[in-house]
């Protein structure tokens, strides 16, 4: 029995020396730093990326959140290696973009937002704003790359249109620069909450939305009902119907799956949306493993253990198959061996016992006593093989018996 332990637990180290070995060599772990490319400070770009920052910081990852004009500014960070996952706005990717980036989910709703002077006509059409003072967004950003879409798709011109940042635009218009201003910006963000609270400020109500979807899948019509921001003071003060894309995450070409699937969850449990985060309204290409988790959630390892264990049991899976295929001949020599060891205790009595039946010497009978003797002391076997330790026994004292008849 110590015997048989002693051989399986001298295959179980083994095999764990060489699943180590192969971990470390084979798949080395990624080093756990990403990069994030947010927006403006104070946007909801950067808000959603320190939120998730302090999320996998504490799960001992290094980040580093990168300012950025928006959309298209991070786009071209995803593209240089620069930032390892970024916040684009919906419809804002080219079709390079969308064969080397992919999506790891979308996360909110983010209205087309037209604020315009209170004094002005009611504004329901892109047309109405010829005559204006307005601006599209900022350069790089994705509230001047929808709003030029759509300005294009209206084939209106927008070379006199002013390009400044939602908070540069709302200083030009209090200094009577600009008379209306588009945002690209989640309706429950502190800067569009500000902009409502404005008297002096009217929110476009757009016709058309179910056209805009027909033509631009991913944007959809988003209706902000009365008081939905603020019962008290009755904000928006009458139901908007709006033109929405929605805010994605998307990672860079080559990052780690273990990575995704790590922000992916993050994401997920940090989120108290039901609509979100989801595999829809995104017009890049959804990562396999991000998309995975969203329809089919944990795996049966990640609802036992914390993710990295569960992951690192994953990935040594694939391992396991050729070590135990290269440990099978092993094993199957293993109980030959074991079975030669058992009985080798038994059969080199077998020597001493025909050494003694040759001899004549006067004390044969008593050297013949005391080889049983020492067969019983010293010789111990498992159960299974006793029957062989026995037989050793019974030839033994079928000499004795045979040497004694001689002798009287």
């Amino acid at each position: 029995m110590k015997t048989s332990l002693k051989i399986t637990l001298s295959l179980f180290v083994l095999l764990i020396m060489m699943v180590l070995f192969a971990y470390n060599y084979i798949i080395p772990s990624p080093e756990k730093s990403l990069t994030i490319a947010a927006g403006r400070e104070g946007g909801m770009y950067y808000q959603y990326a320190t939120n998730y920052a302090k999320d996998l910081e504490a799960q001992g990852f290094k980040i580093t959140i990168i300012k950025s004009a928006g959309s298209v500014e991070n786009l071209a960070l995803l593209e240089s290696n620069k930032a390892d996952i970024a916040f684009v706005q919906g419809g804002v990717a080219k079709e390079k973009h969308k064969a080397s980036l992919r999506t790891i989910a979308s996360i909110y709703f983010e209205p087309l937002w037209l604020f315009y002077r209170n004094t002005l006509d009611d504004i329901h059409y892109l047309r109405d704003l010829q005559p204006l003072s307005y601006s599209i967004g900022e350069n790089g950003s994705g509230t001047k790359a929808l709003t030029s879409i759509l300005f294009e798709e209206n084939r209106l011109d927008t070379q006199s249109a002013l390009t400044l940042s939602t908070k540069d635009a709302y200083r030009a218009f209090n200094e009577e620069k600009v008379d209306a201003f588009f945002s690209v910006n989640a309706s429950d963000s502190t800067q569009i909450l500000n902009l409502l609270q404005d008297k002096n400020l009217k929110v476009a109500t757009f016709n058309r939305l179910q056209a805009y979807q027909t033509h631009f899948p991913y944007l959809s019509p988003f209706t902000l009902s009365e008081g939905s921001l603020n019962l008290q003071e009755n904000i928006p003060s009458k139901n908007l119907n709006l033109l929405s894309t929605t805010a994605t995450l998307v990672a860079r070409e080559g990052l780690d799956d273990t990575f995704v699937r790590f922000i992916t969850i993050q994401v997920k449990h940090s989120s108290q949306s039901k609509l979100f985060p989801s595999t829809d309204y995104v017009d890049i290409p959804m990562h396999p493993e991000a998309e995975k988790y969203l329809k089919k959630g944990e795996s049966f390892l990640e609802k036992i253990f914390p993710y990295w264990i569960a992951s690192n049991i994953d990935e040594l899976k694939y391992l396991l198959i050729p070590i135990l295929t290269l440990m099978l001949p092993i094993f199957k020599g293993v109980f030959p061996l074991y079975k030669w060891r058992v009985r080798s205790k038994i059969y080199k009595w077998y020597d001493d016992l025909e050494s003694l039946e040759k001899n004549d010497s006067d004390d044969k009978v008593a050297r013949l006593n005391a080889l049983l003797n020492e067969v019983n002391t010293h010789t111990d076997v498992p159960l299974a093989y006793m029957g062989e330790l026995y037989n050793l026994k019974l030839h033994i004292d079928s000499v004795i018996r045979r040497v004694k008849l001689e002798r009287s």
